[in-house]
């Protein structure tokens, strides 16, 4: 299995990015331009093995307000981890967060968070991440 940066520029990977996240060949240009538009905040990885792109992650770099003597406050937050079922447990979702975890040691984040789905709060957890106490959340009210 390899695990590498996804070329923004390669038209194979955004394809295969977009059909990860269920983005019909109809709106390839439309996701295509959001990738290319979005480079420097949405960092894009992706797992190949068998000579094919079977899962992917999203490295999102945001900055905060500055504060004291820093003004480079940046932090991660990851989206959209996806792996094909007939590849999953078999190593490709952890090779996945080791290179965008990486990726964020190398870039100096403050922290890194990820909002997840209940069934995947355990791989999470074996993977580096923690419950932290002072994350809130709010939501708008149906309508």
């Amino acid at each position: 299995m390899i695990v590498r940066r996804a070329s923004t520029a390669d038209i194979a990977d955004v394809a295969a990015l977009a059909e990860l996240r269920d983005i019909g060949g109809d709106r390839l240009g439309e996701f295509a331009s959001w990738v290319a538009d979005h480079a420097r905040t949405h960092l894009p990885f992706v797992a190949e093995a068998d000579g094919r792109i079977v899962g992917s992650a999203w490295l999102h770099i945001a900055g905060r307000v500055p504060g004291g003597d820093s003004f480079d406050r940046l932090y991660g937050d990851v989206q959209s981890v996806m792996v094909r079922e007939e590849y999953r447990n078999q190593g490709a979702g952890a090779a996945l967060m080791a290179a965008i975890l990486a990726e964020a040691r190398e870039r100096g984040l403050l922290h890194v968070t990820v909002h997840s789905g209940r069934r995947a709060v355990d791989f999470y957890l074996r993977n580096g991440f923690s419950h932290h106490r002072q994350m809130l959340l709010w939501e708008p009210e149906a309508p």
